[in-house]
């Protein structure tokens, strides 16, 4: 009987443990494309918020200037904001999204370091 109590508590115990892999839908962006996105849009919203731009003509709130950037990237909206509502929902997705982002952006750090 312990045998079967201990069998069971181990095959429990290794059947949470696993990590299941999350299949990510076709109507999605990839990890790394959205990546690409969430650093473009991030650093679009960091040069507003430093007034980098004329802020009568764009403002971090205004939606043309993140539509600007989708289109830039060529990507909806929809397909954006689909892609952002999935990865928020499977935290450790976007956990390895910002981990993907933050090493762009050393790179890009390193880049201009670089320069000086």
């Amino acid at each position: 009987m312990k045998k079967i109590t201990l069998f069971f508590s181990c095959l429990l115990l290794f059947s949470c443990s696993q990590k299941k892999e999350v299949k990510i839908p076709d109507n999605i962006l990839p990890k790394q494309k959205m990546a690409e996105v969430m650093l473009n849009v991030n650093l679009m919203e960091a040069a507003l918020s430093t007034n980098t731009f004329n802020a009568d003509k764009t403002t971090a709130s205004n939606p043309v200037a993140v539509y600007n950037t989708l289109e830039k990237l060529k990507v909806s909206q929809k397909q954006y904001y689909e892609s952002l509502d999935f990865y928020t929902q499977h935290p450790v997705l976007l956990n390895e999204l910002y981990q993907i982002v933050l090493n762009d952006l050393s790179k890009m750090q390193a880049e201009v370091s670089s320069k000086k």
